[in-house]
């Protein structure tokens, strides 16, 4: 293997899909019973965990003895690495499916989608065209960047009283968050991505007699759009992480709902069941975006 060594496709769709079944296989030695138990199992554990039982198993057992009904469901064998902290695919496979029965888990999962696209697209109003100004015209950054770039450093989550001061507990407070957490980092990448752009390009068009604003309309705009699509496609991503701060206030439905609930419950599956999700629904929407890059600008790179 050399340095930088491209892979041909075929080859790099194979590497990819081994690369998955070997993480699943490795998951599932770990969380599968196969040591022999320890004496005093399951006393000294900081919570008991119980999501390997199924929800009605105490109730259709009847007025059984206790004792009985322990020395049922005790395993005989215990994983290498404890279910509360790795449940088995199995597990994870089983909470999916009582959260989509009984958790509405689609109608979360669309709640969270819909939020993290309003605030984005919200984001993307503003910043994209601030950010071709700020390129474009460097005084204007200069005035701009002082107030604009240490927003990169303010932990949005220490201003989380002052947005629901601002705008309530709703819907509106939840989009004013996701919207202040990603277009200070979207603005940045707009403003890089049209400086990038060859100088060459500029003076070939005023060579040609083109206006200020044709070159910005025709020049500027067309050769950053591709690095702009690209910056857009990975803030997106940064969404998931503040929607689920966001539905810790006054959530009914959504993916973060869901995994602080399971939290409080301690039905670890579910979490992994959610984040799970959470992955799908990402890699979803970022190959909707790696499709637009294609259709959009063919073959030209960012």
């Amino acid at each position: 293997m050399r340095i930088r060594q491209q892979l041909e496709p075929g080859r790099q769709r194979l590497l990819m899909m081994a690369s998955i079944a070997t993480s699943l296989v490795l998951w599932f030695i770990l969380s599968t019973p196969m040591l022999p138990p320890k004496a005093g199992d399951g006393q000294d554990l900081p919570h008991r965990y119980e999501a390997t039982l199924d929800q009605g198993d105490v109730a259709a057992n009847g007025n059984g003895n206790g004792e009985e009904q322990a020395e049922e469901v005790a395993p005989s064998k215990r994983p290498i690495v404890p279910a509360y902290i790795l449940p088995s695919p199995v597990a994870v496979v089983k909470a999916l499916g009582y959260l989509h029965t009984e958790q509405a888990l689609v109608r979360s999962a669309f709640f969270s989608l819909k939020r993290i696209t309003l605030g984005f697209l919200a984001a993307a109003l503003v910043a994209i065209p601030l950010g071709i100004i700020m390129g474009t015209y460097p005084p204007l950054k200069t005035w701009i960047e002082p107030l604009s770039g240490p927003l990169r450093f303010l932990p949005i989550t220490a201003i989380t009283p002052l947005f629901v001061l601002w705008f309530g507990i709703d819907e509106t407070m939840k989009i004013a968050f996701l919207f202040l957490g990603t277009v200070v980092y979207l603005l940045p990448i707009v403003v890089e991505q049209v400086e990038k752009v060859d100088e060459v390009y500029l003076e070939t068009a005023y060579t040609l007699g083109a206006s200020q604003w044709q070159a910005i309309s025709r020049v500027l705009i067309p050769a950053s759009a591709p690095g702009i699509w690209e910056a857009c496609r990975v803030i997106y991503g940064i969404g998931w992480t503040y929607v689920i701060l966001a539905e810790l206030i006054n959530a009914r439905y959504g993916l973060g709902y869901l995994i602080t609930l399971s939290a409080k419950r301690g039905h670890i599956d579910w979490i992994y069941a959610l984040v799970f999700v959470i992955l799908l629904l990402g890699i979803g929407t970022n190959k909707l975006f790696l499709l637009g890059a294609q259709q959009l600008f063919g073959g030209r790179e960012a």
